[in-house]
C-alpha cells in the first residue's frame, strides 16, 4: 500500500513537471517579436551619422578539416553568412530612418562615422549566435556583446497549422543589433554627432594626407579621437578630398551593391538549407535521445536475463529471450547512431555544393573591372592604393616614399 501511495507521487510529481515543461514551452513560442525602433521624428542631416556594416569574421579556420569536431560546422555556409547577414543587418537599419548611409564593406574600411563589426559563434538552421561590436569614428564603443537567437520555426513553415512567415527565422536578432545601435546613439548629443561627422571627415583626410592632415586630430585623458583644429573653409586640397571621398563612396557602393546581389542569389538555396538543417538536427537530436534510451533498456534487459536465475525450462526460455531481446535493442540503438552520422553527412554535403550556387561576381568599377570574390578585402587595399594615385595625380604632391601616400 505504502509503495502504491509513493508511485502515485511521483507519478504527479512528474505529471506537474511535464505540465511545466509545456506551459514555458507554449509561451516561448508565444514569444512576441522584438519591436523596431523607428525614428519618431526626422532627424538633423548635420548629425545623421553612416554606418559601415563590415563583412563578419566566420569564427571557422579555412583549413578546417574535411570532418570537423564540432557537428554543424561547415565552412562553405559559413563564408555565405559572413556577407549574408551583414546585407540583412544594413536593411534593417535602413528600415529604421535612424541613420545615414548604410553600407555592407570589407574589413579595414574605418573612416566612417560608426562601424559595425563582428564574428560568427555559431549557426546551424536552429541557433545562431553572433559577436557584434559597435565603435564610432573617435573611437568610443557604443556596445560589444554576443547575440543569441533561436529559429522561429513559423518562418520556416514547419507548423502547418500556421501560415509561412516571408521574414528571415532569426530576424529579432537583427532587431537587437539595429535597437542596441540606436540606444548607443541616443547617448550623445548633438554637439557630439556633429563632432563625430568631422573626425571622420579628417581621419580620411589624414589617410590620404598624413603629413598635411594628421596633427589636425589627437587623443584625448579618455583615449577618444578629437578634433585639434578644423581645416580653414577655402583650403583648396580639403575641396580635392571631398572629390576623392565621393569616388570612394561610389566604389563602396558598388561594392554593397555586389553583397546586395550576392545575399539575393543565396536566399533560396540558404533559406532551403537553413530549413533542411533545422529538420535534420531536430531529427537528430531526437534520433540521439532514441538511440540512447534503446541502449539503457537493452543493457538492463540482458543484465536482468544474466541475473535471473532459471527454475525450469520455461523461466530458462524466458532468461533467454530476455537476452537476446536487450541485444536487439542495443543493435537498435546503434543503428539509430549510424542515421544520425548521415544526416550529419547529408548536411555537409550540402554545404560542400552551397558555395558553389552562390558563385562570385565580377562588377565594373571607375571603368575597371573586378572580381570580387573572397579576397575582397584585396581590391579594397588596391582600390585605397589607386585612391592616393589620383589623389596624387590630381594635385601634384610628392608621394612619401615610405608610405606610398602624398606628402606635404
Amino acid at each position: 500500500m505504502l509503495e502504491q501511495k509513493t508511485r502515485t507521487k511521483s507519478h504527479r510529481r512528474a505529471a506537474a513537471a511535464v505540465a511545466a515543461f509545456l506551459a514555458a514551452g507554449a509561451a516561448l513560442a508565444s514569444k512576441p517579436p522584438v519591436e523596431l525602433i523607428q525614428a519618431s521624428a526626422e532627424i538633423p542631416e548635420e548629425e545623421l551619422l553612416d554606418v559601415a556594416v563590415q563583412v563578419l569574421a566566420t569564427g571557422v579556420s579555412r583549413n578546417l578539416p574535411v570532418h570537423p569536431a564540432d557537428e554543424g560546422i561547415f565552412p562553405e555556409v559559413r563564408r555565405s553568412e559572413a556577407r549574408f547577414i551583414p546585407v540583412h543587418l544594413m536593411d534593417t537599419l535602413q528600415a529604421t530612418g535612424q541613420w545615414g548611409a548604410v553600407r555592407v564593406v570589407p574589413v579595414g574600411m574605418d573612416t566612417v562615422d560608426v562601424v559595425l563589426s563582428g564574428r560568427i559563434v555559431s549557426s546551424d538552421g536552429m541557433k545562431l549566435v553572433v559577436n557584434m561590436r559597435a565603435v564610432d569614428a573617435a573611437g568610443r564603443v557604443w556596445f560589444e556583446k554576443t547575440y543569441k537567437e533561436s529559429a522561429n520555426a513559423r518562418i520556416y513553415g514547419l507548423d502547418t497549422e500556421t501560415p509561412r512567415l516571408r521574414q528571415d527565422p532569426f530576424q529579432d536578432f537583427y532587431r537587437r543589433v539595429a535597437n542596441d545601435l540606436v540606444a548607443g546613439r541616443q547617448k550623445l548629443d548633438g554637439d557630439e554627432l556633429r563632432e563625430l561627422r568631422r573626425i571622420a571627415e579628417i581621419r580620411f583626410a589624414a589617410e590620404l594626407v598624413p603629413a598635411a592632415y594628421d596633427s589636425y586630430l589627437e587623443t584625448d585623458r579618455r583615449g577618444l579621437t578629437v578634433v585639434s583644429r578644423l581645416p580653414s573653409d577655402d583650403d583648396p586640397m580639403m575641396v580635392r578630398i571631398a572629390e576623392i571621398r565621393e569616388r570612394d563612396y561610389m566604389f563602396v557602393d558598388a561594392l554593397t551593391e555586389h553583397y546586395t546581389t550576392f545575399e539575393a542569389q543565396m536566399g533560396v538555396p540558404y533559406d532551403n538549407w537553413r530549413r533542411f538543417s533545422y529538420e535534420e538536427l531536430k531529427a537528430k537530436k531526437e534520433i540521439k535521445r532514441t538511440a540512447r534510451k534503446r541502449k539503457i533498456l537493452g543493457a538492463v534487459a540482458i543484465l536482468g536475463g544474466i541475473l535471473m536465475e532459471p527454475d525450469d525450462s520455461t523461466e530458462a526460455s524466458v532468461r533467454e529471450a530476455a537476452i537476446i531481446a536487450g541485444s536487439m535493442a542495443i543493435q537498435s540503438g546503434m543503428a539509430k547512431g549510424q542515421e544520425a552520422e548521415m544526416h550529419v553527412e547529408a548536411l555537409r554535403e550540402l554545404g560542400a555544393s552551397f558555395d558553389a550556387e552562390v558563385a562570385p561576381l565580377l562588377v565594373d568599377v571607375e571603368g575597371q573591372t573586378l572580381r570580387l570574390t573572397g579576397s575582397v578585402e584585396t581590391q579594397f587595399v588596391e582600390w585605397r592604393q589607386l585612391l592616393h594615385e589620383i589623389f596624387y595625380t590630381e594635385t601634384g604632391l610628392p608621394v612619401d616614399p615610405d608610405t606610398g601616400t602624398p606628402g606635404g
